[in-house]
């Protein structure tokens, strides 16, 4: 996959991501994520995922049995302990 094509789809899924997550729903599974981009490579959905994971775009959440993405702006916020 050329740099060009791995920024065109980064872009994609970020403004997908923003899409998706203005209802009250924030995090998706990775399944989700490439069924948003039916045209494109499941391999290159997923590898442009882990740059955006890297780049701390997108974080994972884990629900303890089940493992999220989500935009990191909208990542919760640990309460501080008192």
């Amino acid at each position: 996959m050329g740099v060009n094509m791995s920024e065109d789809l980064k872009k994609r899924i970020i403004e997908l991501f923003h899409e998706k997550s203005k209802g009250d729903k924030k995090m998706f599974y990775i399944r989700d994520v490439t069924k948003w981009l039916p045209d494109e490579d499941r391999h290159a959905v997923q590898d442009a995922v882990k740059v955006l994971l890297e780049e701390e775009v997108l974080k994972y959440w884990s629900s303890g049995s089940s493992t999220y993405l989500i935009l990191a702006e909208f990542f919760p916020k640990e309460e501080p302990c008192s």
